[in-house]
């Protein structure tokens, strides 16, 4: 009786060990306020080099600063749902096809493509 019991708490150990093995990695994706302020520079070259290759001229600056924006985007409270008198919307362009293979490493595209 005893070791029917040890193999039934093993089985439950195995499964509550996946379930937690699995919420962890689940929830490991990197989030904004993770980045710093000595990773943002390689970032935004690395957005200057990415938009490059698609066909936009983009400086490492003007990339930086977009990445600021973003996170004060970010960090402000969300809008009240309406945008207010005056303000007109603006259609965001389709993104443009990304080429399979159009920087150097695959490694680099991580996130870029397919929507991951």
């Amino acid at each position: 009786m005893n070791a029917e019991f040890n193999v039934w708490l093993l089985i439950v150990g195995l499964v509550l060990g996946a379930g937690l093995v699995w919420l962890v990695i689940m929830d490991s994706r990197r989030r904004e306020s993770e980045i710093d302020a000595v990773e943002r520079p390689r970032e935004a070259a690395w957005l200057s080099a990415v938009m490059a290759e698609d066909g936009f001229d983009v400086s490492p600056e003007a990339a930086d600063r977009l990445l600021l924006l973003h996170r004060a985007y970010l960090e402000a409270p969300p809008p009240d749902g309406a945008m207010g008198e005056g303000v007109e919307t603006v259609e965001p362009a389709a993104a443009p096809e990304i080429a399979e293979g159009s920087i150097g490493s695959d490694e680099d595209r991580l996130g870029v493509e397919g929507g991951r």
